[in-house]
């Protein structure tokens, strides 16, 4: 019989609706009657049901026998939680988490809307980065789905979502929103088998860290990890694929930036517009890897001319949003 948990993760915009999909999870913005809240909150709680079976029990590390008597489920339902949220984050444009670890670092506790002068007068102190309440453990229970108080998450078509002025967490004032290919990409995703899965999980894993970076102006690394996350698709797009040798020299020709193409024409589409966009990636990630750049816009003052700067800037975007739909369109052409 199915198990069922009911947890907190967090977005960087607010979700206004909910979202569920079969009886496998569901997410709702978490709106509980004791539960902190700050008007200058820009991480916001959202509510993470799901269902696991004891196939997906993930045992403790020997040195926590003893804690696992008592918690045995707990590394399961932190598995789960980056699971769906790494899931979300990649089949949208915002980003969804969990915090990790509880070190925490030093601020200054504002318990007020309106600290006023109070805030001159204030010490730092070292905060647990972890959300806590009188009562959350009651809150958190629960055996079924709830029925949540709000409408459905908003569907936007799917190109226009993910290509057009898409709202990657930096429009507040506009909720999240949803493309309407996502239903499908679960579909798939829940169906893969485990050898698909295995590779999957490390791409939806490597554009994971791309957006993570990108939030920190880590351009470089974002740009590296964004790649990584096609090329690992591509591996196994073509693992099959027998390299020949050179006439010429003798040596194999794994025509490494030929299967990069062609990944991106079969999942993206061949235009002559594309075929220009991706060589011009190629060399982008040509240059980070085997020559050492770093992206201009990743130093806080540059010399950069304006035009330059958002020329870089978008082509980091791009790039991001380009894995991100090169991995939907591979779960969807796999229907």
């Amino acid at each position: 019989m199915p198990k069922f948990h009911r947890s907190i993760i967090w977005t960087l915009t607010p979700l206004t609706g909910y979202f569920r999909y079969k009886d496998i999870f569901q997410i709702y913005p978490a709106d509980f009657e004791n539960m902190p809240k700050s008007k200058y909150q820009r991480h916001y709680p959202v509510i993470l049901e799901f269902t696991y079976s004891d196939e997906d029990r993930i045992s403790y590390q020997s040195e926590f026998e003893d804690f696992e008597k008592l918690a045995p489920d707990t590394p399961t339902h932190i598995i789960k939680e980056e699971q769906f949220a790494r899931i979300l984050t990649v089949l949208t444009n915002h980003l969804f988490f969990r915090y990790r670890g509880l070190t925490g670092g030093w601020g200054i506790p504002i318990l007020k809307d309106d600290p006023g002068e109070e805030f001159n007068n204030s010490i730092s102190k070292w905060n647990m980065k972890t959300f806590y309440y009188p009562g959350i453990s009651n809150d958190l229970k629960g055996e079924i789905f709830a029925t949540p108080n709000c409408p459905e998450i908003t569907f936007l078509e799917h190109w226009d979502y993910f290509m057009h002025n898409p709202n990657l967490d930096f429009r507040l004032e506009e909720p999240i929103f949803f493309p309407n290919s996502i239903k499908a990409s679960l579909d798939t995703y829940f169906v893969l088998s485990p050898e698909e899965k295995k590779v999957i999980d490390v791409s939806l894993s490597h554009i994971e860290s791309a957006i993570e970076n990108h939030r920190k102006n880590k351009v470089t690394i974002s740009l590296i990890s964004s790649f990584t996350s096609i090329e690992t698709l591509v591996n196994y797009e073509f693992k099959d694929f027998k390299a020949e040798k050179c006439k010429c020299c003798g040596q194999l020709q794994f025509k490494v930036s030929q299967k990069y193409r062609d990944f991106l024409f079969k999942y993206i589409g061949k235009t002559d517009s594309n075929k220009r966009k991706f060589n011009a990636y190629y060399k982008l990630r040509s240059k980070i890897i085997h020559a050492g750049r770093i992206m201009e816009t990743e130093n806080l003052w540059n010399d950069l001319p304006k035009e330059e700067k958002h020329k870089e800037s978008l082509t980091h975007l791009e790039v991001l949003q380009l894995s991100k739909i090169a991995t939907i369109h591979w779960l969807l052409k796999k229907e």
